[in-house]
């Protein structure tokens, strides 16, 4: 069964009782830091999926300054949003609430300038806010929930120079960046000469980069000048692996540039991670070589790219499925195999490979597949909401029916 019910009802039924049904969930977990020698709060955004599927597991996006709850709710809502209408993979989302931006956010600075321009403002200790990531909030939440070895930053403003920093910094902190007006003025511009005299010595970057900058105001065009001036170095080296992209987006302000940045940033990221509709066509129509090749060559490269396996979500490989079935239906039934193979327990693949067996002409198999996704929805029925299993049920159930 295709399963983009939760969209389709989503779109064309009520939205004060659906939506609310196939959204996602958030908890709030109390950090006792010893970095920080404080309490700190992170916020934590789980799919709806997390709770449907006890084998998925989920990449995670780490957003900065939390504290401000539009800012999380915001980031949240745009990937739960994309992530269901195909355009992105689903995401864990961590909050992180910061409580003094200009002291955690910078570096160290170089320049004996800047401590004096800062006045009383304390800054340039970052380090704290990056041991604390590294040895307190990493561990919780890997420890806590499933998720995939990538991580995702996206930081507003000093949040951007941060997550900027980080690259440079600690690299295994994050495989990609959103930074949303960073500013890079910061120390007389000391991002921008620290990643041009890493680019003399490195001329590999296997990240994800995605800066912003507006036009409006005089502080988002004075970092949006520095911005430029970095732009310019990564262009000029171009460091191999780099999926990088710099927007500049007319008529917004410092405080408006979070919600067109956020929404690019992550269908930027997704144009990488999720195969796109021209790419399945040209696959779907390649004679020379099988759907289903396709599909482990990209994904392979993927892995390649990311350092570790990377394979379709369930929802993805049952999807693929279904494109390779009306053109060619003996080569879906390959592509459900394999989906199979990667979630044995998922129902809902049984009852498609049924699918595929009928539109086969093989009604023997069909009707096997449909019994094994019912004796499988029975055994999942457990970690299941009970009105997803009362829909798979009835719907598992008419298919078999059907053939009787």
């Amino acid at each position: 069964m295709k399963r983009t019910i939760a969209f389709i009802i989503v779109l064309f039924l009520s939205y004060s009782t659906v939506a609310q049904q196939y959204s996602g969930t958030s908890k709030t977990h109390t950090i006792a830091s010893k970095v920080f020698d404080d309490a700190r709060e992170i916020r934590v955004f789980l799919p709806y999926s997390y709770t449907a599927s006890q084998e998925q597991t989920y990449p995670t996006i780490y957003l900065f300054d939390a504290q401000f709850d539009a800012m999380f709710d915001m980031t949240s809502g745009i990937t739960d949003y994309l992530a269901q209408i195909g355009e992105l993979t689903e995401f864990i989302i961590v909050g992180i609430k910061t409580k003094h931006r200009p002291r955690e956010f910078t570096p160290k600075s170089i320049d004996e300038r800047t401590v004096s321009d800062w006045e009383n403002t304390e800054i340039g200790k970052a380090y704290l806010l990056e041991n604390y990531l590294l040895q307190e909030v990493f561990p919780l939440v890997e420890s806590s929930y499933r998720t995939k070895p990538l991580r995702l930053a996206i930081g507003h403003s000093l949040g951007g120079t941060f997550v900027l920093n980080s690259i440079l910094s600690h690299p295994e902190m994050f495989k990609g960046i959103i930074a949303i007006s960073p500013n890079v003025s910061y120390d007389y511009e000391q991002l921008v000469h620290r990643f041009d005299a890493y680019f003399k010595t490195h001329d590999t970057l296997n990240k994800f980069i995605f800066v912003s900058a507006g036009t409006v105001g005089n502080m988002e065009n004075r970092f949006a000048a520095s911005l430029k001036k970095l732009d310019d170095v990564i262009s000029y080296h171009k460091p191999k692996g780099l999926k990088y992209n710099y927007k500049v987006f007319q008529d917004e302000n410092h405080s408006t540039s979070p919600l067109p940045t956020i929404s690019q940033g992550l269908m930027a990221f997704g144009d990488l991670w999720v195969m796109s509709e021209t790419q399945k066509q040209n696959y779907l129509n390649d004679d020379k070589q099988s759907f289903l090749s396709h599909l482990k060559a990209f994904y392979s490269d993927l892995s390649n790219w990311a350092g570790f396996e990377v394979l379709p979500t369930v929802d993805e490989a049952n999807m693929f499925g279904y494109d390779c079935l009306n053109k060619d239906p003996k080569a879906a039934l390959n592509v459900f195999d394999w989906a199979l193979n990667l979630y044995p327990n998922d129902a809902n693949l049984h009852d498609s490979k049924a699918e595929a067996y009928e539109k086969n002409g093989d009604l023997k198999n069909a009707k096997l597949y449909y019994k094994k996704a019912l004796d499988v929805l029975e055994k999942n029925k457990a970690t299941l909401h009970p009105e997803d299993y009362a829909f798979y049920l009835e719907t598992f159930t008419e298919h078999l029916k059907k053939l009787d």
